[in-house]
């Protein structure tokens, strides 16, 4: 009996015990949060911070709603990135829209998260045109771009100024997609900078593009004078050179004769006599002198008598003179 009433005793005892609380599964998720829109050019992102969950990999779904329709599903359902791109041709960039984005892990979903209202042609941002090249002139720089987006309503202003000072200058605004800056100084570098605007009710006004320079050219005349100078100082430089030339001349006037002109050198056999007055080289020389033959030769051209006989008396004569040279 002890044992059955320890028994009963235990069962109510356990009977009695809260039950265990049952492992409790998230009903729903945190909605996205910094849920912003960014539009470049007509460019149209929404971007949101991720939700972290610890299991799972978490989706996102966006929409769309405009005053004539309810909200519809873009091109952006299920995805895994934190952002989507909603330019879309069905979007109308005149459209006034509001996006919404949720999260979802399997079947739990967060609650949908709204933009602002979006009207692409007043708040996208409107870049600066690209500039395509820059025509030089003695007193003018011609501007020649294109714009970066296809839109009737654009309109453009350069603001320039000279880049050694800091007075900065304003065109008007204008359609044409060439804009000149005149008046400007001659072979000068100026700066400039260029922005578009929209043409609204409200004007959309884009900003400034980076600074760019560029250089004025160079008149005729001035370049005339130009070819002047050059050519006077050339022609000065070469007359001063000339002095100086002629001067040192005049003034070292032995030391360049003495490197220009070579020392006189005595004849070999000259120098040996000096060295030696007994050797004969004087006899030598004249031995040398009256061995040579300084007469021409003769040949007979006729058997004539009177040519032969002609010719006897010229040798005779001329070995007379031989013989008195040798005496």
């Amino acid at each position: 009996m002890p044992r059955l009433g320890a028994a009963l005793l235990l069962c109510l005892l356990v009977l009695s015990l809260p039950e265990p609380p049952a492992a409790e599964s998230p009903l729903q998720l945190p909605a996205p949060q910094n849920v912003t829109i960014y539009s470049y050019n007509y460019q149209n992102l929404l971007r949101w911070a991720p939700v972290k969950v610890d299991n799972g990999s978490v989706l996102y779904t966006v929409q769309y709603s405009t005053i004539a329709y309810d909200w519809e599903e873009i091109n952006c359902t299920n995805i895994t990135k934190t952002e989507c791109n909603f330019t879309h041709p069905e979007i109308k960039s005149f459209w006034t829209i509001t996006l919404r984005v949720r999260a979802e892990l399997g079947q739990v979903k967060s609650d949908w998260v709204e933009t602002n209202k979006f009207f692409a042609d007043q708040n996208t941002t409107i870049g600066p045109p690209v500039i395509v090249n820059v025509d030089s002139t003695p007193d003018s720089l011609f501007l020649n771009f294109s714009p970066n987006v296809k839109e009737d309503n654009l309109q453009y202003l350069v603001r320039y100024w000279e880049k050694s000072t800091n007075e900065r200058h304003e065109t008007e605004w204008t359609k044409n997609t060439r804009i000149g800056l005149l008046n400007l100084k001659q072979l000068t570098v100026y700066c400039f900078q260029i922005r578009a605007k929209l043409r609204l009710l409200n004007d959309n006004i884009g900003p400034f593009s980076k600074t760019d320079c560029h250089k004025t050219a160079t008149s005729d005349a001035t370049r005339a004078g130009f070819v002047a100078i050059i050519f006077v100082g050339a022609t000065v430089t070469v007359v001063i050179l000339a002095i100086v030339c002629f001067l040192f001349i005049q003034k070292f006037h032995q030391v360049i004769k003495y490197w220009f002109q070579p020392p006189f050198q005595i004849p070999l056999h000259i120098e040996e006599y000096l060295k030696d007055p007994e050797m004969p080289v004087l006899e030598e020389l004249q031995n040398n002198c009256a061995e040579e033959d300084p007469w021409d030769s003769l040949s007979v051209v006729s058997n004539a008598e009177g040519s032969q006989a002609l010719l006897n008396t010229n040798v005779q004569s001329d070995s007379r003179s031989i013989e008195s040279e040798k005496t």
